[in-house]
């Protein structure tokens, strides 16, 4: 019998079975054959895409992350790369460069303003100051738990509490004064990026966490982004692939996880599954009734993905977000984030990904073929005139909606939870749980989506396990 099972091997659950590894019999199960979920590559007639995730930032000294990886010694190929990506908003073009002058003069040509110095030293500033502090954790063992571990965010909540408590629109609004609509458009589809939601709806800490991600090293990975997951895989000594958890039994002493050819047993269970989503697993009642709680965390946020190979001699950039007048038929969304391949990578340099937000029940109905179809056009016309891409270059393309997301890695939910102000720390799900032996990881748990969000979950569970 395993000490850990770890299902799903998304970020979360690839590095948590990673650590655990290294301390308890872990197995980490998988239902595809390769390792990553909604950040895997995946390979569809000859050629490779990255599935969904497609950024790399946050990976410098100082960060979990990095010291994660270079204490477990994971090594993959990537480029640091001087812009997190380029904005073309309102006929402009805006590319968001790490270097602060450099990045000064474009949002100034752009979106002049007296106050963008002081406003974007500021967020930079909360992004360093933040990620020095580690002395908190977050656990929902027990009502007990839960208020020791709030105790623990004293030295977070001191530095940041005046931005803890205020909207974030109504801080840029009296900060800047009057402010520019597209600009404040421009802003708005920034933080949608990094927190799922708008700046009506955060705080102004998240605000600015979202916005001071392009300060930090934005990186490319050659070979996908599945290439980190294989670096991963090397150091997993127990790996089952092609093996679909379909339910879990809860004993007094364990947990029996249940496929359609086989059982296996685990003292203890790591979900990288969504946790609205997790409750299906499982028969008994208490185990039910905990994961219910968190069913209204879901807001049916996901993504409709198109997936393009070129052959052009047009050299891009390597990220982009093209930001509309109004929302893109079939999405919740006026923007689209755009990554292509690097010419310097032989197995992916012909290769776009594609995103916009979408949700889930826009899926639901018998005509998703043809909504499909017409969605994946529309697509590709605003990247072919914004980006001076020739529609001939275009040698295939092929589109996934929130129900291929489902077949494929068993979620059609994609992005987490939004960062909204009504989703407070205390309502989040910790990465441990009342119920004896259950843990979570990944984009639904404490405390955040994208690579550095669920590292400091995993951080998170690594306190309370081996700590």
């Amino acid at each position: 019998m395993d000490d850990f099972a770890v299902v799903g091997s998304g970020i979360g659950g690839a590095c948590s079975a990673l650590f655990l590894s290294k301390k308890f019999q872990t197995t980490l199960y998988e239902k595809e054959l390769t390792l990553g979920g909604c950040a895997s590559t995946f390979k569809h007639q000859k050629n490779f895409y990255n599935a969904g995730a497609t950024t790399f930032a946050g990976y410098e000294k100082n960060t979990y992350m990095y010291d994660f990886f270079e204490h477990h010694h994971i090594n993959f190929q990537k480029k640091l790369l001087p812009s997190a990506l380029s904005v073309f908003i309102n006929g402009k073009k805006i590319i968001r460069f790490q270097d602060m002058d450099a990045f000064l003069d474009e949002i100034n040509s752009a979106f002049y303003h007296q106050n963008n110095k002081a406003f974007y030293e500021l967020v930079q500033t909360i992004n360093k100051d933040f990620f020095t502090i580690n002395d908190y954790y977050y656990s929902n063992a027990s009502a007990f738990e839960k208020l020791k571990s709030l105790s623990s965010f004293k030295t977070l909540f001191l530095k940041f509490y005046p931005y803890l408590f205020t909207n974030a629109q109504v801080f840029i609004q009296n900060y800047f004064g009057k402010i520019d609509e597209r600009y404040l458009d421009f802003l708005d589809n920034q933080v949608l990026i990094v927190a799922q939601a708008k700046l009506h709806d955060v705080n102004f800490l998240t605000a600015a966490l979202a916005l001071s991600y392009q300060f930090m090293d934005n990186y490319y990975i050659f070979g996908g982004m599945g290439s980190i997951f294989d670096a991963i895989s090397l150091k997993v000594p127990n790996i089952k692939t092609h093996t679909f958890i379909e339910k879990m039994t809860r004993t007094s002493s364990h947990f029996i996880l249940h496929t359609s050819k086989a059982e296996f047993e685990a003292k203890n269970i790591v979900l990288n599954t969504p946790i609205f989503d997790a409750k299906s697993l499982f028969a008994d009642s208490k185990t039910k009734e905990y994961l219910s709680h968190y069913t209204s965390l879901n807001k049916d946020i996901s993504a409709f993905m198109v997936y393009l190979q070129i052959d052009t001699s047009k050299v891009f950039d390597h990220h982009y977000q093209i930001i509309l007048d109004k929302p893109i038929k079939y999405t919740t969304s006026n923007s689209l984030f755009i990554s292509f391949g690097d010419l310097d990578d032989a197995k992916m340099k012909q290769s776009v990904t594609i995103s916009v937000h979408t949700q889930t029940k826009l899926w639901e109905n018998a005509q998703n073929l043809e909504q499909k179809m017409e969605l994946e056009a529309i697509i590709k016309k605003i990247i072919c005139e914004h980006l001076g891409l020739e529609k001939r270059a275009i040698l295939s393309s092929f589109s996934a909606t929130p129900q291929t997301f489902k077949r494929f890695i068993n979620r059609s939910t994609l992005g987490g939870i939004p960062m909204r102000k009504e989703n407070f720390l205390y309502r989040l799900p910790s990465n441990n749980s009342p119920i004896k032996g259950l843990y979570h990881v990944g984009d639904t748990t404490f405390p955040a989506q994208g690579w550095l969000g669920v590292m400091l979950g995993v951080r998170n569970l690594e306190k309370i396990l081996c700590h």
